[in-house]
C-alpha cells in the first residue's frame, strides 16, 4: 500500500477544489464557494469509502512510526533498542522505565491509537456497506486488529475500548484485561480473513497477525498452523514520506535528523548487541555527540530517510512464530531450519546451535531482536521472557544503573495515561505485570 500516492491524491483534491473556486466565481463578495477539502456530502457513497480508506491508512501509519514518534519508535526507547540522546523529561521516564501516569509523551501515543483503531473500523464498515467484495475491507480489519495488538503487547491489562461511530454519539468503554484485548485482536484478524478472498496480501497480513496474538497467549502450535503458508520473503510495509512531518518515518526523525533517539548496546546489562554485534540486518554510524550535547549518537541505518518503509507483519516473524512452536514441542532440529530460513533470505550464513534449552532460547529472540529491529515487537518479546519463560525481569530488561542517573525502573509495560481517568468506568491499570 502506497501512502506516498494516497497523500499526492489528497493534494490532487485540493488542486481541483481550488480551480472549482475560481471557475464558480461569486456574484458578489457575500456569495462564495465552500473551499473545503472534504464536506460532510463526501463522506456518503464510493468517494466517502475512499476517504475513509484513505484516513485510516494515516491514522495508523501515524500511530506506529510517524510523526516524531509512533508505538515502534517508543517501544525502541522503553526497552533496549535506543537510549535518550535528548533532553525531555517525559521521553527520560520512558527510557528509564519510570513513567508517571501524567507523562504527556505516552498520553498522545495512547490515544493516536485509539484514533487508528476507531479510524479503521469505520472505514471498513462504510467500505461494507458500499460494496462488500471490497477487500480493502479487509486491510482496514487487519489494521483495526493490529491496533488491540499493540494495545495487548505493550500496554498494562485495563485499556478501555470506547467507540466513536460514523454517526451517534460517544461510547465509553470498559476496561479489558489484556487477555480481552488479544482476544479482540483475533475476532478482528478473522473478519479480515472472511473478507480477504483471493487477496493473498490481507490472508498473510491476518494470518501473521493472529499468529502473533497465539503465542502471547501460548497457543503455539495453533500459530504455527496458521503462517505456513506465508513466503518468507513477503511483507506488509507501512510506508512513509517526506511530503509532511505527518507522514515522516519517526525512526529517522528522532535519530539522524533530531539527534535525540541513539542507538544502543548491551544496555542495562541484558540489552542486545545492537552495535557491537555488527550484524549486517542492522547496519549504523557514529555521528557525534546527540540533541543533548553529552549523550554520543548513534544512528541505525536500517530506516535511512524520511520515506523509509517499515514492516509491520513479513513472512520472517512467520518462520519465528513456527520456530519458536518447534522449541516448544522440543524439535530443536525444525527451530534451527525456521530460523536459518530467514537467515537464507537475508543472505546470512545459518546459525549454530547452542545445544541446550536456555540458550536456545537466548538465540529465539536475540534472531528476532535483530530482524525485527524497530518494528515494535522488542516489548512484547520481553514481557514474554518474564511471562511464558518464566525469567526474572532483572535477567531480561535492562537494569541496574541508569545512564543518565538513578536506576531503570521496574515498568514491564506503558501506562494508561491519567486522561483515561475522565472516564467514568475507569480507574487505572488492572495489573502492571508483564
Amino acid at each position: 500500500m502506497n501512502i506516498k500516492k494516497l497523500f499526492k491524491g489528497a493534494v490532487g483534491m485540493a488542486m481541483a477544489g481550488a480551480i472549482v473556486f475560481s471557475l464558480t466565481s461569486c456574484d458578489s463578495f457575500l456569495d462564495i464557494t465552500d473551499p473545503d477539502i472534504v464536506v460532510p456530502e463526501s463522506l456518503t457513497g464510493e468517494q466517502g469509502g475512499d476517504l475513509f480508506w484513505a484516513g485510516a491508512i494515516g491514522d495508523f501509519a501515524w500511530a506506529f512510526t510517524a510523526s516524531s514518534g509512533g508505538q515502534a519508535v517508543y517501544v525502541g526507547m522503553f526497552t533496549d533498542e535506543y537510549h535518550l540522546s535528548g533532553t525531555f523529561p517525559t521521553r527520560e521516564e520512558i527510557d528509564q522505565r519510570e513513567v508517571n501516569k501524567l507523562n504527556g509523551t505516552l498520553g498522545g501515543q495512547f490515544n493516536r491509537l485509539h484514533r487508528a483503531r476507531v479510524a479503521a473500523k469505520n472505514a471498513a464498515e462504510t467500505l461494507a456497506e458500499i460494496d462488500p467484495s471490497d477487500t480493502r475491507i479487509a486491510e482496514m480489519w487487519n489494521l483495526n486488529a493490529y491496533t488491540y495488538v499493540m494495545f495487548g503487547e505493550n500496554y498494562c491489562s485495563g485499556v478501555p475500548f470506547g467507540d466513536a461511530p460514523r454517526q451517534g454519539d460517544l461510547v465509553l468503554g470498559e476496561p479489558a484485561t489484556t487477555t480481552e484485548t488479544f482476544e479482540f485482536a483475533m475476532a478482528r484478524f478473522d473478519a479480515a480473513l472472511a473478507a480477504a478472498g483471493s487477496d493473498q496480501d490481507q490472508q498473510y497480513m491476518a494470518r501473521v497477525g493472529k499468529a502473533r496474538v497465539l503465542m502471547s497467549l501460548d497457543r503455539y502450535s495453533e500459530a504455527a498452523g496458521m503462517v505456513g503458508s506465508v513466503p518468507t520473503s513477503w511483507a506488509y510495509d507501512i510506508q512513509h514520506s517526506a511530503n509532511s512531518g505527518r507522514q515522516e518515518n519517526a525512526h529517522y526523525d528522532f535519530g539522524e535528523l533530531q539527534g535525540r533517539w541513539s542507538l544502543s548496546d548491551n544496555e542495562g546489562i541484558n540489552g542486545l548487541p545492537f552495535r557491537s554485534a555488527l550484524d549486517p540486518r542492522l547496519p549504523w554510524e557514529f555521528s557525534g555527540k546527540g540533541f543533548d550535547e553529552q549523550t554520543d549518537q548513534y544512528l541505525q541505518m536500517k530506516f535511512p530517510a524520511f520515506d523509509a518503509a517499515v514492516t509491520l507483519a513479513s513472512g520472517h516473524e512467520a518462520r519465528y512464530i513456527e520456530a519458536e512452536a518447534a522449541l516448544a514441542s522440543g524439535d530443536a532440529t525444525t527451530f534451527i531450519d525456521k530460523l536459518d530460513a530467514v537467515r537464507d533470505d537475508l543472505g546470512m550464513d545459518p546459525v549454530v546451535d547452542p545445544g541446550d534449552a536456555d540458550g536456545r532460547i537466548d538465540l529465539l529472540f536475540y534472531e528476532r531482536g535483530f530482524t525485527l529491529f524497530g518494528e515494535a515487537h522488542r516489548l512484547s518479546d520481553l514481557r514474554r521472557q518474564v511471562r511464558q519463560y518464566n525469567r526474572p525481569m532483572s535477567e531480561v530488561f535492562p537494569f541496574g544503573p541508569f545512564f543518565k542517573g538513578g536506576d531503570y525502573g521496574p515498568d514491564m509495560n506503558f501506562i494508561i495515561p491519567q486522561e483515561e481517568e475522565n472516564n467514568p468506568n475507569f480507574d487505572q491499570c488492572l495489573d502492571r505485570g508483564a
